[in-house]
């Protein structure tokens, strides 16, 4: 399994940085060996194509807007390569059939990477006065798309997520399909119609994937797609769209 990492610098010093909640929940629950990507490399094909399965976590940066055509923001927090990686990472994935799931951040690639854009969301950020493991429950109910991925595998017309990000999706562009909406309207997952798992949330199912259900049922079934494949390097290559503004 593949996690792409962030860029993060402590004591002035750069990182390659993934928080241990996302690799506990890939090898506790979707019981899968994981391998961190640093995102200053290629993510071509070739690369990919060692891997059964591709996880896009969240992260304190933003895309940057200019990858959909907008204004970068003064007091937003930026990581370029992580951008380049993961658009040219998503692409390979699709490419090569491989299951893929991005959290947050994640999710966010994604729409960017298949031609959709993005937009602040002031009020859906976490409340930092309360305790870390507060701020990961839930705190808001999501709609979930009939006939869509992720209704199929919860059995559940509605959850309950939490909420710890400062933008979301605006538009998906014209490929990926929404799979979850906000009461508010803010696109909450997406998926790749024509993938049979390529599905982005834009809650964090992580922290509390061993015990909560809607995060356990998502992260067995990501465990149990990338455990179900043909293996590494002997999946069909499919065509896929690039966007031109996701480069």
């Amino acid at each position: 399994m593949a996690v792409v990492s962030s860029g993060e610098r402590w004591d002035d010093v750069p990182f390659h940085a993934v928080r241990v909640a996302y690799v506990a929940a890939l090898v506790d629950t979707a019981r899968v060996d994981v391998a961190t990507l640093p995102v200053e490399q290629v993510a071509s094909i070739e690369l990919l194509d060692r891997f059964d399965g591709l996880l896009l976590t969240g992260g304190a940066s933003m895309v940057h807007p200019s990858a959909y055509g907008a204004i970068a923001r003064a007091d937003d927090a930026y990581d370029r390569a992580r951008d380049t990686f993961a658009f040219d990472a998503l692409r390979a994935a699709h490419a090569l059939g491989l299951p893929t799931f991005g959290v947050c951040r994640g999710l966010q690639e994604m729409a960017v990477a298949f031609g959709g854009s993005l937009r602040p969301l002031p009020d859906h950020r976490e409340d930092l006065s309360l305790p870390r493991d507060e701020q990961y429950l839930p705190r808001h109910g999501v709609a979930l798309a009939q006939g869509g991925l992720l209704q199929r595998l919860l059995h559940a017309d509605e959850i309950s997520v939490n909420s710890l990000h400062g933008q979301g999706v605006d538009d998906l562009g014209p490929v990926l399909r929404r799979e979850a909406v906000s009461a508010g309207g803010a696109i909450e997952a997406a998926s790749h119609p024509e993938h049979p798992f390529f599905l982005g949330v834009q809650w964090h199912p992580e922290w509390y994937a061993g015990s909560e259900p809607v995060a356990r049922t998502l992260f067995e079934a990501f465990g149990a797609a990338v455990r179900g494949g043909a293996g590494a390097g002997s999946r069909p290559v499919a065509p896929h769209p690039v966007s031109a503004g996701a480069t």
